[in-house]
Formats: C-alpha cells, structure tokens, sequence
C-alpha cells in the first residue's frame, strides 16, 4: 500500500510536469499536494491562508487555487513584500531573499505553527521546512524534520519517503 502511495505521488509530480510550462507553475501546484502529507497542530481557522513572500508566481497562484479548498477550508492568497505584513498564515512561500535576509524571516515565523516553503538553495539546511528544487527537470523535495517538529507539525512518512530528509542541523 504504502510502495502505491508513493508511485501515485511520483506520478502526479512527474505528469504534471508535462502539463505546466513553467517551473513555477508547477511548484504552485505541488505546494498543493504537499499539505496533504502534513497536519498542524493548530487546524482550527476557517480558510487555509497560502503567504507568498515577494512574489514570483504572477497570477499562478490565483489562478490555481481560486475557489478551491485545501483542507475543507477555503483559500485564500496574500502577497507581501516585507516580512512584517504576514498576519496569520498555514503557508508562507519565501522567494527572491538574500540569506541573511532569509535568517531573520526564519527567526520571525519561528514558533508560529507556519510551513515554510522555498525554492532557495540551501533552504532545508537553513532550517526551513521544505524546499522544492528540480534536478534533470524533475521536482524534488528536500524537508527539514526537525524544523517541521519545531513548528508542531507531523509529515507523513510517505512524503518523507519521497524527499531528501535534512537532519540534525
């Protein structure tokens, strides 16, 4: 069971890959199905609020997940250009950030119960939650644990699977 788990994943990763054409787009729609494999301790809000920090998706994301639930709950997209803007988020999507500016965001949203997602280099290994990278035009994954645990989140063992696993950092 858990070996079709995983090959659905892959696959869904992998086709979609054909049916975007965009790097973006389609990491706009694995953050999607990321949140499946996760559970926050904190799922008590009404919509599930996706926060992308200095937007390089244009429209995607709207355009995405408009009327759509993630969760039971309904999206909603915020865009912000500082870090101080955030208000209360399930999602924060960090893009376009040097790493010294990325160590302060980490620093602000710590203890906040917030999945941190990037596709910065290094952003797993900086103690973000999950980085989403391509290597020979394949999407990867590489999480963070004990970020993750940190911020009272479990990650299903089948996308842990998948991913490249950052520990003791």
């Amino acid at each position: 069971m858990l070996k079709l788990i995983i090959f659905l994943f892959l696959s869904i990763f992998s086709s979609s890959l054909f049916a975007y054409e965009s790097e973006e787009k389609l990491q706009a729609m694995i953050i999607g199905k990321i949140v499946k494999f996760i559970t926050w301790e904190d799922e008590k809000s009404k919509t599930f609020t996706i926060t992308i920090l200095n937007n390089p998706f244009g429209t995607t994301f709207d355009e995405l997940y408009q009327g759509k639930q993630i969760k039971d709950k309904d999206v909603v997209i915020k865009y912000i250009t500082k870090i101080e803007q955030i208000g209360k988020t399930d999602i924060l999507y960090i893009a376009n950030v040097t790493s010294q500016e990325l160590e302060t965001i980490l620093q602000k949203v710590k203890n906040s119960n917030i999945l941190t997602i990037s596709d910065l280099r290094g952003f797993a290994e900086k103690k973000g939650i999950v980085q989403v990278y391509f290597a020979s035009q394949k999407p990867k994954l590489k999480i963070n644990l004990e970020s993750a645990k940190e911020e009272n989140m479990q990650i299903k063992s089948s996308l842990l699977q998948i991913a490249d696993v950052v520990k003791g950092l």
